[in-house]
């Protein structure tokens, strides 16, 4: 397991849901015109893909913390 956590200004509850959506930029995101929406939906097909799990859980002005679970598979074999 490996956890990303900030202390910014975090994301509102009625934008979790939808945040590993492709193109979904929150109110956040919206504000400042530079989002593109893509990034957590890419990190997401790539843990898909690769048999990991993502979540993410925030609270508004406090934070926002990224979960990366990693499956044991046998996808990457060095020889």
């Amino acid at each position: 397991t490996l956890r990303f956590r900030d202390n910014g200004i975090g994301i509102p509850a009625t934008d979790l849901p939808y945040v590993f959506e492709k193109s979904f930029t929150g109110a956040n995101g919206r504000k400042d015109s530079k989002s593109t929406g893509m990034g957590l939906y890419i990190v997401k097909n790539l843990c898909e893909r690769l048999g990991h799990g993502i979540t993410i859980a925030s609270e508004p002005g406090e934070y926002t913390e990224v979960t990366l679970t990693f499956s044991k598979n046998d996808f990457y074999n060095p020889q």
